[in-house]
């Protein structure tokens, strides 16, 4: 009987020690890892709590009331639960009711107060540093969430952040941060106000901490921000941001940029109240992070690779001053691509359409106005053409039309123009001839056909001077017809000189549409214009073959 007792005994007592071992090696657990946080804080460091319950069976424990000091700084948590400890690894971990306080420094606003209604973690990886302490510069988590995030620092100003997720960071690198909810107020000089729908950075390349920050370092495989608005009250202006979605940004990469809604509006001294919107940038197909630190750093742009096209959208830009309207752009559309039936020839493209320009009653409006145009509506091509072998450039076409006024267009060939080694330093501000010293001009044409533009305007000089129309067309023509040229005398002209007063002169009758070409024998140097400006002006019209040529209206 009595070993029976024993053996009941026993039953009894094992899980009781084993409960009591278990709840003791928890307990050890929790120590040693309060132990290495306290190292982390230094001498000066402390941390407290008001009670804990500590589970023996999965080792999680809860606390409540817990402060953390660090010389004048505290920390404190009204609750706290942590889960899955391991040396150097905290599985999950949830903290509500933050509160931190810190003292400022040596000529700096405060004091400071940051709170959080909950802070979130999982598979937080905690490396020994020195002795017992965490090396916090080299932790990670696998997922961090951290809500009702507030800073306020005394006088200056508060900052609100809804929610924050991490998921993925390493040291260096992040695989998905996401921010939502952003609300910033600065009154250290006026009142700056930010506030941000949301913001997101994937597949992100950071400066490890400690590290020095280099921007150019930076990269990520897309960024994205969503409602942001800047209003800044001593310079009166508010931006808006709708939408901005940058995609590969990084060393050697192709960056695509998507930005929608923007707009910006202020008032200044001089010109009022003004409003600026644009619906819709993008680009792509462009080395964003290489062209940047290029044009930073006074060194050539990095150049397109064949097949490698890039792309170039503007849609809605509109210009108001004083809520009149001044500029109005549809859209404006520009590609470059190569031409795969001749290798290392690009291709050039930019179209700008629904152009509209209402000018300031003082500048130029009510002069419009008085010929019958209300506002100058236009639209522009431009096609270019660049064989890199010999550095032949071509633009043709290159025409500007104005609706009911006229058409100008421009047609070039331009022979040895280089394009700038990437990576090398870029030409010398101070030398602005380097860049086109080799350049030189195989062929220049210039055209404008009259589409009412300057009739209107011949139609008011008439009505002013009393006369008919078509007699200051003639007095016109017989000005162009009569005017000397230097170094020739008149009655006794060269026929090249004598075939360009006379399409002019019928230009002048007719307002039709006037051409004006020149085609040299071979590529005049452009530094070479300048001697000719002391040439007689029939040599430099058959040295340079320049001819024009006169069309009567369709």
């Amino acid at each position: 009987m009595r070993r029976r007792h024993l053996l009941l005994a026993s039953c009894i007592a094992l899980p009781v020690a084993l409960g009591a071992y278990a709840q003791a090696a928890a307990e050890r657990q929790f120590d040693v890892a309060i132990a290495r946080l306290r190292a982390g804080l230094g001498p000066e460091g402390t941390v407290e709590w008001r009670s804990r319950r500590i589970d023996p069976v999965t080792g999680a424990a809860r606390l409540e009331g817990v402060t953390i000091r660090r010389g004048a700084d505290r920390l404190t948590i009204e609750e706290a639960e942590l889960a899955e400890l391991r040396e150097g690894r905290i599985g999950r971990a949830r903290f509500a009711g933050l509160r931190m306080e810190g003292t400022p420094g040596p000529g700096k606003p405060g004091p400071t107060v940051l709170t959080a209604g909950q802070v979130t973690l999982n598979a937080l990886l905690l490396p020994p540093g020195q002795g017992s302490a965490v090396d916090w510069s080299a932790a990670s988590v696998e997922q961090a969430v951290a809500e009702g995030f507030r800073a306020e620092v005394t006088g200056r100003g508060e900052a609100e952040i809804g929610r924050v997720t991490l998921a993925g960071y390493a040291p260096g690198a992040v695989r998905e941060a996401v921010l939502e909810g952003l609300r910033f107020n600065d009154r250290s000089d006026g009142e700056t106000r930010i506030q941000l729908g949301r913001a997101r950075l994937a597949g992100a390349v950071l400066p490890r901490p400690g590290q020095r920050f280099d921007p150019w370092a930076l990269a990520a495989d897309a960024a994205l921000l969503e409602g942001l608005e800047l209003s800044v009250e001593r310079q009166d202006a508010t931006i808006r941001l709708g939408r901005l979605q940058v995609d590969g940004w990084g060393e050697g990469r192709l960056t695509s940029l998507a930005l929608e809604g923007a707009g910006v509006t202020g008032a200044t001294p001089k010109t009022g109240g003004f409003a600026v919107e644009l619906g819709r940038l993008a680009l792509s197909g462009v080395a964003g992070r290489d062209m940047a630190y290029a044009y930073a750093n006074d060194i050539n742009p990095p150049l397109a690779s064949p097949g490698q096209d890039q792309d170039g959208t503007l849609e809605g830009l509109s210009i108001t001053m004083e809520g009149a309207p001044l500029l109005r752009i549809g859209s404006i559309r520009a590609r470059n691509s190569w031409d795969l039936s001749t290798p290392g020839t690009q291709l050039g493209s930019v179209s700008m359409d629904g152009l509209a320009v209402d000018l300031p009653a003082d500048y130029g409006g009510n002069w419009l106005d008085g010929m019958g145009f209300k506002r100058i509506l236009a639209r522009m091509d431009i096609g270019t053409r660049m064989t890199t072998e010999g550095g032949r450039l071509v633009a043709d076409p290159f025409t500007i039309e104005a609706a009911g006024m006229g058409t100008l267009g421009f047609a070039m060939d331009m022979r040895g123009v280089e394009v700038p080694p990437p990576g090398q330093p870029a030409v010398a501000k101070d030398d602005p001839f380097a860049l086109v010293g080799k350049w030189s001009v195989a062929g220049f044409t210039i055209r404008y056909t009259d589409e009412g533009l300057l009739r209107a305007l011949l139609a008011r000089q008439a009505v002013q001077e009393r006369v008919p129309e078509r007699q200051l067309r003639d007095r016109y023509a017989q000005m162009v017809l009569r005017t000397p040229v230097p170094g020739v005398k008149l009655g006794n002209e060269p026929p090249a000189i004598r075939q360009i007063r006379e399409a002019l002169a019928s230009f002048a009758r007719e307002l039709g549409t006037i051409e004006i070409a020149m085609r040299p024998p071979a590529p005049v140097p452009v530094l070479g214009f300048a001697a000719m400006a002391g040439m007689p002006a029939d040599r430099t019209v058959r040295e340079l073959n320049i001819t024009a040529t006169a069309r009567p209206p369709r």
